[in-house]
């Protein structure tokens, strides 16, 4: 099985070779490279700077069935060597909710999964990362990033210039099985991976799922397609969809629908997106009560 760059996920990464564009740069002896690298990893570390992504992600005995995009690492996965670890991120707790796990592995000296998120959690067995990444890939599901290298001072999207793009088309077309592609940071990583794939994208293979995300970004392709392109919930935690929002800032902006009357809480109103859109199938997700069931699915 492929996994992201590291064979300790959780201890900060002090390797001077970088991953730019998915390949290892070759490292090189003189002084003056020696130092070159140190500057690179001290301006990443400081959150500044070139920054690159990892490997893909897909099981070497299972065909995947689903891709998972990111964006591109933040700062802590470049840190910590593994992909979405910031703590309040909840890519890692979906993934755990929906295949019958709990994320174990969190950095900067936490133990636990952050407030927004651990009363919701519906599993108690924990995970290591490279547990977790077995759990997911071999159920089918191979994870990337849609950005290669970037220039970015700090983690978030907004903040990623001259970016080059990882070669998505050849990972898909090395794997016939994938019939779903799911945007894991919303409509704006969909709307980055639409400019960077456009002519691709237009070539009839893929189609929008029918939701008003994935159709805001995708509708106007063919409905012939095989590959179901799905625009989710921002798995980041700087996304605060409006439906979260406390009713008083709802009705302030004019909202009168349910959300405005009873908003939702954060972590489930996101895992009820994930769920039915990527992991509909798996079996815990079958079995977990559907969203809006329980008190614990609004804001208190």
């Amino acid at each position: 099985m492929k996994t992201p760059i590291s064979n300790n996920k959780l201890k900060r990464s002090r390797s001077p070779h970088f991953f730019f564009g998915v390949v290892t740069p070759t490292p090189k002896d003189d002084d003056d490279d020696s130092n070159r690298n140190e500057e690179k990893r001290a301006k990443v570390e400081e959150g500044e700077g070139k920054k690159g992504a990892f490997l893909p992600v897909v099981h070497a005995s299972v065909p995947p069935h689903t891709l998972l995009l990111g964006t591109q690492p933040s700062d802590n996965s470049l840190k910590y060597s593994g992909y979405f670890m910031t703590n309040a991120n909840c890519f890692w707790h979906i993934v755990g909710d929906a295949l019958g796990f709990r994320r174990g592995f969190h950095v900067d000296g936490r133990e636990e999964a952050v407030d927004y998120v651990r009363p919701h959690l519906m599993h108690s067995e924990s995970a290591s990362y490279e547990e977790a990444i077995e759990r997911l890939s071999s159920r089918g599901y191979a994870m990337w990033d849609v950005v290669a290298e970037s220039t970015r001072k700090g983690s978030l999207d907004s903040a990623i210039r001259n970016a080059k793009y990882a070669d998505v088309r050849s990972l898909v077309e090395a794997h016939p099985s994938i019939r779903k592609i799911c945007f894991s940071n919303g409509i704006d990583l969909a709307r980055r991976f639409r400019r960077a794939h456009d002519v691709w994208l237009r070539e009839g293979t893929f189609y929008a799922r029918d939701d008003p995300a994935s159709r805001r970004v995708f509708g106007d392709l063919s409905a012939e397609g095989r590959i179901e392109l799905c625009v989710l919930e921002s798995v980041s935690p700087a996304s605060n969809p409006r439906e979260t929002w406390s009713a008083e800032k709802q009705r302030a902006k004019g909202h009168d629908d349910r959300w405005a009357h009873r908003p939702a809480a954060l972590y489930p109103f996101k895992r009820a997106s994930w769920f039915e859109a990527c992991f509909a199938d798996e079996p815990a997700v079958k079995a977990a009560p559907p969203f809006g069931s329980l008190d614990s699915d609004y804001r208190g």
